[in-house]
């Protein structure tokens, strides 16, 4: 029964509404297997479920209900209800005043250095939904951003996908808010550095050599003086002599 349950939440989530979870399809239409396992996670649904129950769901147990890609562990429902991923303009984006987002805090610092956000091969995602944001925020081990839609440049290319989750693919610092970034931040998460090693000075064989053999004849002249090469008598054996000799006499 409970595999059955699992099989109709993944049919309303891939063919119905992707949207309402945050998930988002590619070009193609195709799910990441992955972002799909994360979604149960923050929904508390079907908890003991694994990665590998999925791919068994979409492979083999539902196969006339999903498209499955093998060596790139993608999905979708080959009858898919929602509305595609279109290409938006910004006065879409404007009737909301703030969008909500997520990244890493490392990534963050470097926003913050470089005045741009432009990610490599893939684009960023807006929420209309604060929870939303937040959900995909913790699931991706990064920290909540604000976006302010009116900061946006018009020449940046946006996409949509239902009503409320937008794609761009780069959006500026000043138009974006976060964490502050100061010593407490770069301490968590700026770059760590390393100690510099402690280099010893290299003294030369010969010049050491010559430095403390003068110290050593020294200490060697000096014991030679005070011993004379013998051992130093000791009082009481010579008056012990001395009283036998008189004895004898």
């Amino acid at each position: 029964m409970e595999f059955k349950k699992l099989f109709k939440f993944l049919k309303y989530l891939l063919a119905y509404h992707p949207e309402e979870f945050g998930l988002i399809p590619d070009y193609n239409g195709f799910f990441k297997i992955k972002e799909i396992f994360q979604v149960l996670i923050f929904t508390k649904k079907f908890k003991k479920v694994k990665i590998n129950t999925l791919i068994q769901i979409f492979s083999y147990y539902y196969k006339d209900f999903f498209e499955f890609l093998e060596d790139s562990k993608l999905v979708k429902a080959k009858n898919p209800m929602h509305s595609p991923l279109t290409q938006a303009n910004l006065d879409t984006l404007l009737k909301f005043n703030t969008l909500w987002t997520f990244v890493k805090p490392k990534i963050w610092w470097k926003i913050s250095l470089e005045g741009w956000w432009r990610p490599v091969n893939k684009k960023i995602v807006l929420f209309a939904d604060k929870e939303l944001a937040e959900n995909w925020a913790k699931v991706k081990g990064g920290i909540l951003i604000q976006a302010f839609p009116h900061k946006f440049p018009e020449w940046i290319n946006f996409f949509k996908f239902g009503d409320e989750i937008f794609l761009a693919e780069e959006l500026p610092f000043e138009a974006l808010k976060g964490p502050a970034i100061d010593q407490k931040f770069l301490r968590k998460y700026g770059p760590k550095e390393a100690l510099p090693k402690r280099e010893e000075p290299i003294i030369p064989f010969m010049e050491s050599f010559a430095e403390h053999s003068e110290e050593f004849e020294e200490e060697e002249v000096a014991y030679r003086k005070l011993t004379k090469g013998k051992k130093k008598k000791k009082p009481w054996k010579e008056f012990q002599k001395r009283k036998e000799k008189e004895k004898w006499d």
